[in-house]
């Protein structure tokens, strides 16, 4: 698979972040993104970003290079999410990753 970067390594530390939200809009996403952008919020741990689900129920699956950036993250994400008045359906799942390939 010639031009493929396999992210893949055996001791990885990395992890995938799955937050479901109760009430998050497109708007609110949008927002937030802005919000956290000019904060200056440390996001060059986070290799991939994604959002999706029902405007209004919009869910999040990220990919950290560690638990300890995104919880460095997570000092901005928290009083942003706060702000906006974003609340989680359950706690947010941190699970490992075990494969990750970029084309």
């Amino acid at each position: 698979m010639s031009g493929d970067r396999y992210a893949y390594e055996e001791d990885s530390a990395m992890i995938g972040v799955y937050i479901v939200t109760k009430n998050m809009t497109i708007e609110q996403h949008t927002i937030g993104r802005e919000r956290l952008q000019a904060a200056g919020a440390p996001e060059a741990a986070m290799k991939l970003h994604s959002c999706f689900g029902d405007d209004g129920q919009l869910q999040v699956f990220d990919i950290w290079e560690s638990q300890e950036a995104f919880d460095e993250f997570l000092q901005y994400l928290g009083p942003v999410m706060e702000e906006l008045g974003i609340e989680l359906a359950r706690p947010p799942e941190f699970l490992p990753v075990v494969d990750f390939v970029v084309h």
